[in-house]
């Protein structure tokens, strides 16, 4: 889900993402980085630029670390986003975003 706040209005988009490569750097310790990269595509119900297209593109490059605890595992990553619209629409000045994302998560024990 997306959010864009633009001078002229706010965009709201939905955004799909079917290639995520992620690299985790196997450590013996409960702190574990990542790389990662993805792209996909993003469809909003305003033009992202202003006057540009409603169906863009999005990649990623990503660097991130998971801290493994006892009982919830948290993540914190630096995530450079692009989007444009690859020249379906003219003109084609794309965005270009800096991220830090905070997350939270559990691993659900294996049924046998």
């Amino acid at each position: 889900m997306f959010l864009v706040f633009q001078p002229s209005n706010t965009a709201y988009g939905l955004g799909f993402n079917p290639i995520d490569l992620k690299w985790d750097f196997a450590t013996r310790s409960s702190v574990v980085p990542y790389l990662e990269i993805d792209g996909g595509t993003l469809f909003t119900n305003h033009t992202v630029p202003a006057g540009t297209n409603t169906v863009n593109f999005t990649s990623s490059g990503v660097f991130g670390m998971h801290l493994l605890g006892p009982r919830y595992n948290w993540s914190i990553e630096a995530r450079y986003m692009h989007i444009s619209n690859a020249g379906l629409a003219k003109p084609n000045p794309g965005i270009n975003t800096f991220q830090v994302r905070i997350g939270i998560g559990r691993f659900l024990p294996k049924k046998q």
